[in-house]
This record gives C-alpha cells, sequence and structure tokens, in this order.
C-alpha cells in the first residue's frame, strides 16, 4: 500500500480533528502545524473526538494517499505525551492493529513540538 513504509517518519496528531475533513483539508492541517512544509517522507496520522476512528494521509510515489480506519469495538489508544508525537512504522502497524499504548510505549515513542 504504501512505498517504503519503513523509511517514512510517522507524526501522529494528538488533537481530534473533523473527519468531515478531507485530503486537502487534513493537507491544509499539517502545513498549518509545520509551518507550511509536508514532509512527502512521512505520514500523518489523525484521530476523531471518540478514538473509534483515524485516519492517515501521505505522498506514495506520484500522488497523495489517504486512509481510513475504524473500530467496530473499542478505541484506538494513541500516544499521550504531547500535540503532536513521532512515532516509527512498526508502532504504527501495532497502533492500527489496536494495540494497547502500555506496549507501544515500550517502543520508544518520541515527544516533539512543531514550531
Amino acid at each position: 500500500m504504501i512505498a517504503n513504509l519503513q523509511t517514512k517518519s510517522v507524526w501522529v496528531y494528538r488533537k481530534p480533528i473533523d473527519f468531515r475533513k478531507q485530503l486537502n483539508g487534513l493537507i491544509q492541517t499539517v502545513n498549518d502545524e509545520s509551518a507550511g512544509s509536508f514532509d512527502r517522507n512521512a505520514i500523518y496520522l489523525f484521530q476523531n473526538r471518540h478514538r473509534d476512528k483515524l485516519k492517515l494521509i501521505t505522498w506514495d510515489r506520484n500522488g497523495f494517499l489517504m486512509g481510513y480506519k475504524r473500530l467496530e469495538r473499542g478505541k484506538f489508544d494513541f500516544p499521550t505525551q504531547t500535540d503532536v508525537v513521532q512515532i516509527n512504522a512498526d508502532t504504527l502497524l501495532e497502533l492500527m492493529a489496536g494495540m494497547p499504548i502500555i506496549y507501544i510505549q515500550n517502543q520508544t515513542v518520541s515527544s516533539v513540538q512543531l514550531s
């Protein structure tokens, strides 16, 4: 699905977003938060208010790609450190599989602040 997943950095946005936003709205959110620098070598992950849905956006070869996942039961355990957190690709796959945050935090989640 995503070319070179292991080489991409993954940025998790902790603030819930309005899930009516589509691709252009999410790109604008990234540009607003990161001073207009959408990184084509990154994956950006967003959650809804109830934490039962997530969207991700990235650049994939020749265009933008947006993914969406909805849990039938339960909630995603997003990292809780700051507004924006960087994780690795393995942690992203575990998060999307519904793994608990305790396990994800053992995978070295690093907190960062965008200026």
